[in-house]
């Protein structure tokens, strides 16, 4: 990983620069040199093992000097006086020339090295020439796969251009057996004149696919076999099968071979990468071949083992079908699995074994067909892709990860490329779709507009990429006790290196003890941490799914923190009724938080079911390094702007912002920020008591209203309690909380100047009690294109869309709104694309006119009356009949209630019935006076319950209907 840890380098001599103002262009520069070789000679398959050993001092020096610059940086950010900065920087000056030295040197042994191996043959030529082919049986991986055949075989016979017909998907997944299937099937060769094919590879030589297509050995040069090539094929109507290729440059190479007779010729391609197939089938749809389902692995299980060695009892059976199961569709992987059972006969315990550990077994097989095959795709990676693959060893097996939060640790882990005119995010966000189109990872969820939301890998994939990742000491994961051995000694490894360390059981987090791991990262759920925190090397730690009863105070030593994830649990109870004080120490956050100057990524979480704010120190807004903040429910010690406040011009998204913040004067300390949360509850946006000014946020796209009611609401009082300093504590006192007013808005919308110009997306989740006519302020928005309402944001029977509408919507939400009737015309959504409605449970149907949005392309319903989906269904005919389109629409979970059924039984009324306040938080309009009050009543009902117990009642009363 010497590419990425030259990358990861060069991103702290950068982020010192921004820190300090010292000038260290040219070692960024002459890094980048550097890192342009290694990427060259990279592309080298095979384990050598001399430049295994320089690849593993570079990346030791990359990561020490990483280290010392963080080191020296910070000295001269915090200094106090003109020597103690000069001395910083010239200690990071002679770090850095000590160490571009050290790396030169290296790199120039690593281009020697490299050179003398060109004119060898590859250590791993046995993986090159190795294909799917040469491991699967084309009569048994078509195994209830015909109408997949017969698809592809319409597509070849079909119409008179050249067309190249093109088959992508994972290593493994039949694409050879398929191409290999319709190049014999006797309708083919019938219908051609002429069948050709060739095997291309990852180490390809024109002249060799040129002499496999024409079946002959020649001297003759490349140029004379291309042109002989193209007078055989001149005339004919032919196939040509182009197997396994991986490149555009292999395509470029040959493509010119292939006469255009306009007499149904075509070319079939098989690849992993689907912009190979883009590109050869110029835009044309590929066929991406899908993983088999339970029935088909089954089928091709049962085929191979039991209708062949005879007969097996019911045991084996079931075991057989708990294997077929688990090796995710891919026949590669059940065709290994078929070889080791007909090994091993009917020995009921090595069944169970297997059926235990599939994708191990897989992995570990002797012939190592499978890892052998998947190991081409990574090989093949470019350097800038290898870290991002290997990264997926971090999560769990069969967990589908959330593109958002991958991003967010790729972004600050160091090893992606900067690219001038990109975010860090957009270059992840590029990357992963890279991974996608080389069949790596798969989709598992794409968001309204076309984004990758969740993503995944297939069992046997991940299997190579934790083997890989523990080879180059990129990752390391303990997974339960029966792994410890086998890799315990590479966990203890780790400990001692700059691995990333993946937890996965509470034992694990005590092994770190004076680790110099780069990232930890947790994703068991422990009751408490107490864990002295000493791995001092760490940049990204993420102990977001762990609670911590106080704030655990070493992560303030952690000086190299790039990312902080914590979940902030503190014990009250013991306070609860009483006049003892809190102790600031334990829900107040440190004001030397802000001391973590390198710090990118700040979440903080509290438990759902906890009724009390973070009381956090202003200082947290002058972290100069700081991308994304995450605060959850909070107030600042203080807010107002002082002359020494930073702008913070990195800070591109900040959630759960306290609705008192909302002020001109504070928005214009984050001039680049792009998404926004403001999150409260009610009393918060009540005694907002000017309107809300974003009007400075130039670059936000991205903003969100958000309240919620708790069994604990908190106001803001207009006078300070007497003789109250900023330093009292915390008091948990006995006053009883008055319910807040149905009828008056929770939040005043500002005027359309208002708000940001080049907003692109609006949300207004929880009980703000906003009339529908408010909307007409939103619809004059110019740029937004996304718009959501959840939970009673606004209220009224009925909604008429009024004036122009939303000119540029694409996307609406109406989730668990009370309206009955919607009155709005094409007119109003003219670019409107998918529509959702959630819970909508008195809405009686959807506008007619959207069967004239000709953009429309999805409605998808839940939990509403089915006169909604029967207008739904209506839509949907007349598009079709009057435009000759289709939409999709989806409707689930249809309810059956009664139109003239009370309206104390809405979703709404229902929980504010229910609901008992049990407490109040008090704070003082003074920002330094802070007075906590608790109220406990016999009975309390959370919205949760209340959802849950409207949920039942809902259910009852649609049995008793039916």
């Amino acid at each position: 990983m010497a590419y990425a840890a030259v990358t990861s380098l060069m991103r702290t001599i950068h982020q010192s620069m921004e820190l300090t103002g010292c000038d260290l262009q040219p070692f960024y520069e002459k890094l980048k040199s550097l890192r342009a070789i290694l990427e060259k000679s990279c592309n080298i398959m095979g384990d050598h093992e001399g430049l295994t050993i320089l690849e593993v001092e570079i990346v030791e020096v990359a990561y020490t000097t990483e280290d010392m610059v963080d080191s020296e940086s910070r000295s001269v950010f915090l200094a106090q006086n003109l020597e103690e900065r000069s001395r910083a920087m010239w200690e990071i000056f002679f770090v850095l020339e000590q160490a571009l030295e050290c790396i030169d040197s290296t790199v120039q042994q690593w281009m020697a090295t490299s050179d003398s191996m060109k004119d060898l043959k590859p250590q791993t030529s046995s993986l090159v020439s190795l294909h799917e082919h040469a491991v699967e049986q084309p009569e048994n991986i078509m195994v209830r796969r015909e109408n997949e055949f017969e698809m592809m075989l319409d597509q070849l016979a079909r119409g008179k251009e050249l067309e190249v017909v093109s088959i992508v998907g994972m290593g493994g997944i039949g694409k050879t057996t398929l191409a290999t299937k319709l190049y014999s099937d006797p309708y083919i060769m019938s219908r051609f004149d002429i069948r050709a094919k060739a095997t291309v590879s990852q180490e390809y030589c024109v002249r060799n696919v040129l002499l496999g297509l024409l079946s002959l050995t020649s001297d003759e040069p490349d140029d004379q076999l291309k042109d002989r090539l193209q007078k055989h094929l001149k005339g004919r109507r032919y196939l040509v099968v182009i197997d396994d290729i991986w490149t555009t440059k292999a395509w470029d190479d040959i493509k010119r071979c292939f006469p255009d007779g306009n007499n149904g010729s075509r070319i079939l391609l098989t690849t992993r990468n689907v912009e190979v197939a883009e590109y050869a089938s110029s835009g044309k749809p590929s066929h991406h071949m899908r993983l088999m389902n339970f029935d088909e692995s089954w089928n091709l299980l049962h085929k191979m083992i039991f209708e062949k060695e005879g007969s097996y009892s019911p045991e084996f059976e079931n075991i057989g079908k708990q294997i077929a199961l688990k090796c995710g569709g891919l026949p590669l992987a059940i065709t290994v699995i078929a070889g080791l059972l007909s090994k091993i006969g009917q020995r009921l315990d090595e069944w169970q074994r297997i059926a235990e550990n599939v994708s191990s077994v897989v992995s570990t097989d002797p012939e190592a067909q499978c890892m052998r095959v998947l190991a081409l795709s990574y090989h093949h990676l470019p350097s800038h892709l290898k870290p991002c693959f290997l990264y997926f060893a971090i999560f769990a097996e069969d967990e589908e990860i959330y593109v958002n939060v991958l991003v967010e640790l790729w972004a600050v882990e160091g090893f992606l490329n900067e690219e001038e005119g990109k975010s860090i995010e957009e270059v992840a966000e590029t990357c992963i779709n890279e991974l996608v189109d080389r069949s790596l990872i798969s989709i598992h969820n794409l968001s309204f507009d076309g984004k990758i939301e969740r993503c995944g890998m297939h069992d046997v994939t991940r299997e190579l990429c934790l083997r890989e990742a523990r080879n180059m000491n990129f990752v390391n994961v303990i997974r339960g006790k029966s792994d410890q051995k086998s890799c315990g000694q590479s966990m203890q490894s780790s400990f001692k290196s700059r691995s990333r360390i993946s937890i996965h059981n509470e034992e694990e987090l005590v092994w770190c003890r004076n680790s110099e791991a780069h990232s930890i990262i947790t994703f068991c759920r422990f009751k408490f941490v107490t864990l002295e925190l000493s791995f001092k090397l760490v940049r990204v730690l993420d102990l977001g799914v762990t609670r911590c009863p106080i704030f655990p105070s070493g992560v303030l030593s952690l000086i190299h923190l790039r990312y902080l994830s914590l979940h902030f649990n503190p014990c009250l109870e013991q306070y609860r009724g009483s006049k003892e004080a809190v102790p600031s120490s334990i829900i107040d956050i440190p004001l030397s938080i802000s001391s973590l100057c390198y710090l990118q990524t700040f979440k903080l979480y509290r438990p759902s079911f906890k009724n009390y704010p973070f009381i956090l120190p202003s200082e947290i807004l002058t972290m100069p390094q700081l991308r994304k903040l995450h605060m959850g429910w909070n107030y600042l010690q203080s807010h107002e702007p002082t002359e020494n406040r930073l702008v913070l011009k990195s800070l591109q998204c900040l959630n759960e912002l306290n609705p008192r913040y909302c002020t001109g004067s504070f928005f214009r300390l984050f001039p680049n920020l792009k998404k926004l949360k403001v999150f409260g509850i009610p009393e918060d946006f009540r005694n907002h008591k000017d309107l809300y000014d974003f009007r400075y946020l130039y670059q936000l796209e991205k903003l969100e209203f958000q309240t919620s009611y708790s069994s604990a609401p908190c106001f803001l009082k207009d006078t300070a309690p007497s003789g109250s300093t900023p330093q009292d504590p915390l008091r948990f006192l006995t006053e009883r909380a008055t319910a807040p007013p149905t009828d008056v808005p929770t939040l005043l919308l500002p005027p359309p100047d208002a708000f940001p110009q080049n907003l692109k997306s609006l949300t207004f989740t929880g009980e703000f009690c906003l009339a529908w006519k408010d909307l007409s302020i939103v619809g004059k928005l110019p740029k937004l294109e996304v718009l959501k309402l959840s939970w009673i944001a606004f209220i009224g029977e009925e909604w008429e869309v009024v004036e122009e509408g939303f000119p540029h919507l694409k996307f609406l939400l109406l989730d668990s709104v009370g309206i009955r009737y919607w009155r709005a015309s094409s007119d109003h959504f003219p670019y409107l694309e998918r529509l959702f409605l959630r819970s909508c449970c008195y809405l009686d149907s959807i506008p007619q006119d959207f069967a004239d949005i000709t953009t429309l392309a999805l409605i998808d319903i839940s939990s509403c009356e089915q006169s909604v989906g029967n207008s739904a269904k209506q839509i949907q005919q007349d598009i079709q009949d009057n435009y000759g389109s289709s939409i999709e629409v989806h409707i689930r979970d249809p309810l059956k209630l009664d139109n003239n059924l009370d309206n104390s039984f809405s979703k709404s009324n229902y929980t504010n019935s229910t609901k008992v306040l049990d407490a109040v938080i008090v704070i003082d309009s003074n920002p330094s006076n802070i007075v906590v009050t608790f109220h406990f009543s016999s009975f309390v009902t959370t919205e949760e319950d209340a959802d849950d117990d409207f949920e039942k009642e809902v259910a009852s009363y649609r049995n008793n209907v039916e």
